[in-house]
């Protein structure tokens, strides 16, 4: 049970989601990998402080190529699942995860997460913000101090009375494409 895989924007390094795995903390983990010449070294946990006992899944790169924003259920966050925020230190190395608490994060369930190679939209799926459906997308603009504004609902016909899974836009911000 892999997926959810990104790739940093130096095409370095390549993180996914894996389930139930012999090596992992939780349900499910983080894992990354590095490209040497034509080739990937074989996956690695991320490890603590990332990955723990809770469920971890669906990366994201930052514009830097060391922050990641995912999502986990892990204590200490405003619902049931929120999004966090670690830095890579050096290769390896995760910071202690930040819960990026309000206004992205609800009572409910936000999950994910995409950033905008720009570095600036912040797009994810929320059950906690009024929506159309179960599960819809927003998406949430950075201001120039780094703090993310009110989540906008991404509206008819990207969201529907059913659940919007998760959403990547293009570098130009005029394509989209998302699992419905």
């Amino acid at each position: 049970n892999e997926g959810a895989q990104c790739i940093s924007p130096d095409g370095k390094y390549v993180l996914f989601t894996a389930c139930n795995r012999e090596d992992g903390y939780g349900s499910c983990d983080l894992y990354w990998s590095k490209k040497v010449g034509n080739s990937w070294t074989v996956p690695e946990n991320i490890g603590k402080p990332v990955n723990t006992q809770f469920w971890a899944a669906q990366p994201t790169f930052g514009a830097d190529g060391k922050t990641i924003y995912y999502t986990s259920n892990r204590p200490g966050g405003k619902g049931k699942c929120d999004i966090w925020k670690t830095t890579m230190i050096e290769e390896g190395v995760f910071s202690e995860p930040v819960n990026v608490g309000e206004p992205i994060n609800t009572s409910g369930d936000e999950l994910a997460p995409y950033l905008h190679p720009n570095g600036m939209v912040l797009y994810f799926v929320s059950t906690g913000h009024p929506g159309m459906g179960g599960q819809d997308l927003f998406y949430s603009l950075q201001d120039s101090k780094g703090k993310w504004n009110q989540p906008i609902n991404m509206g008819y016909p990207i969201n529907t009375e059913d659940n919007e899974s998760s959403i990547v836009v293009n570098a130009k911000g005029t394509r989209g494409f998302l699992w419905h």
